[in-house]
């Protein structure tokens, strides 16, 4: 069996709001398998953008552990897990978040010559996945040229441009319409499986969650099946 792309061993993730103690994570745990898609649940405020981050290395948790691609990340210090993050991980959040100043195929290359490859390799991985996800017209396009979909397109595109084991998304098409977010998750659930990416995608959309590999529910700080 192949190595897990990401576990969360028993993660707390514990606030203190005016003096009291919020436990947001008690102890949660998931596995997540390359090329699987972990569809995570739980109503607004059950914790899922902080169990995200902390999955995602952007907090520490107060206890339990991380492992990407089999490595721990509990003692590893900032400048540690901030190379992982760049190495390891993509993120796709609900807005797309591309630099309007640069085009279609920059804002893909433009991560991956942070991680160190040079500007011709980049531009080769940027064209190719922008063609994989119908954009191979439209990569001289700065964002504003761009509609809704075809926004989120570049987004997914520059999330797995280095190559990561995991991806995190976060309501990856909660700002497109019907049509449009069905297809670009249709998208997005084929760039996953060509790229052997392990997925965890945070939803309120429980017809989304059911294309999914499996359903976690964050419920009272930790994860259940379903």
């Amino acid at each position: 069996m192949s190595e897990a792309a990401l576990v969360l061993d028993a993660v707390v993730r514990t606030y203190v709001q005016a003096g009291a103690k919020i436990d947001v994570l008690r102890g949660a745990s998931l596995t997540v398998m390359p090329g699987e898609v972990v569809a995570l649940l739980g109503p607004s405020g059950s914790g899922k953008s902080t169990l995200l981050h902390a999955a995602g290395l952007l907090e520490r948790p107060d206890g339990g552990d991380v492992l990407v691609g089999g490595k721990s990340c509990g003692k590893m210090n900032d400048d540690q897990r901030t190379a992982m993050r760049r190495q390891a991980l993509g993120f796709v959040y609900q807005f797309h978040h591309l630099l309007p100043e640069f085009t279609a195929e920059e804002n893909v290359i433009m991560p991956q010559m942070i991680a160190g490859r040079t500007r011709a390799e980049a531009r080769v991985r940027a064209c190719e996945l922008l063609s994989s996800l119908g954009l191979g017209h439209r990569l001289d396009h700065r964002p504003a040229r761009l509609s809704g979909g075809e926004q989120q397109r570049v987004a997914i595109a520059r999330a797995v441009a280095n190559n990561p084991k995991v991806l995190m998304a976060d309501e990856p098409t909660g700002n497109l319409d019907g049509t449009t977010a069905d297809k670009v998750f249709g998208e997005l659930m084929s760039l996953i499986r060509t790229q052997r990416v392990g997925a965890l995608i945070a939803t309120h959309n429980a017809e989304l969650a059911r294309r999914m590999d499996r359903v976690v529910t964050l419920h009272e700080g930790n994860l259940v099946a379903g």
